[in-house]
């Protein structure tokens, strides 16, 4: 398997909920002896959240990228990216973001919406469980319908490079207590989308930062990276690092992991 393990496609700033600047990140990045980063801070969004970029910054955040590049310029690349959370009834919205001039864009769902009220799948564990009680009646099947169906929609948008955390509504699924990744029902959730993605030519992140998570392995499960492979979809390494001590956290461990 070929994986550039010197690039870092998938890391916050400040910008959203990073912990230091664009700056302090790439310092880090270069240290560590990456030669390609990318800053995917978390889109801006049409209603507050405890997480997203604001609107207002967005200019700002595109300009101290570039400036950041030029000083590592010839030495490593640093990426103007962005993470966008695809959520179906702010489409419009997401849109006119995507379509700027991005050098890389993450496919993410972190909301759910069930008629008119959102919940996240990608946040704590009571927000998890409210998720799935309140918004989907503890349908687990019916909460990862909802979950790969947007995802699908999402990457039929064509906005996107890289799918990040495809798998991540399984992040609190410690000891199979919400469904089974060995069930026919849900594989195929996951077979249909991963066709979706080598379709459109997307890549796909295999995101460390989930050995950090309560389920403790990579976004996506080994077997997924390994079904990605044989569809011939390509792999990128993503970190999700929100803090410097994070930036390329567990990426000696993956080859292990898919032998």
């Amino acid at each position: 398997m070929s994986l550039d393990m010197h690039s870092d496609t998938h890391m916050h700033s400040t910008y959203s909920d990073g912990s230091t600047t664009i700056a302090a990140m790439a310092e880090a990045a270069f240290k560590k002896g990456f030669t390609t980063i990318a800053i995917t801070d978390h889109v801006p969004l049409p209603f507050d959240t405890r997480y997203a970029m604001k609107m207002e910054q967005m200019a700002a955040y595109r300009k101290e990228i570039g400036r950041v590049n030029q000083i590592y310029e010839g030495r490593m690349a640093v990426k103007t990216g962005l993470e966008i959370e695809y959520i179906p009834e702010h489409k419009d919205w997401l849109a006119s973001i995507a379509s700027m001039d991005w050098d890389l864009t993450i496919a993410s769902v972190h909301t759910l919406v069930v008629g008119s009220t959102p919940c996240l799948v990608n946040g704590n564990g009571t927000e998890f469980h409210t998720c799935l009680g309140k918004n989907f009646n503890h349908d687990i099947t019916a909460l990862c319908r909802a979950y790969y169906q947007t995802l699908q929609e999402a990457v039929q948008t064509g906005w996107f490079d890289i799918v990040g955390h495809l798998d991540v509504l399984k992040k609190y699924n410690t000891d199979n207590q919400f469904f089974n990744e060995t069930d026919t029902w849900y594989q195929e959730l996951v077979e249909d989308a991963l066709d979706v993605i080598r379709d459109q030519k997307m890549k796909l992140e295999i995101n460390m930062g989930a050995m950090a998570h309560p389920i403790g392995i990579p976004y996506p499960s080994p077997w997924i990276v390994k079904t990605a492979q044989k569809k011939g979809i390509a792999l990128v390494m993503g970190s999700d690092a929100h803090r410097p001590e994070a930036i390329g956290q567990d990426f000696d461990r993956i080859q292990d992991m898919l032998t």
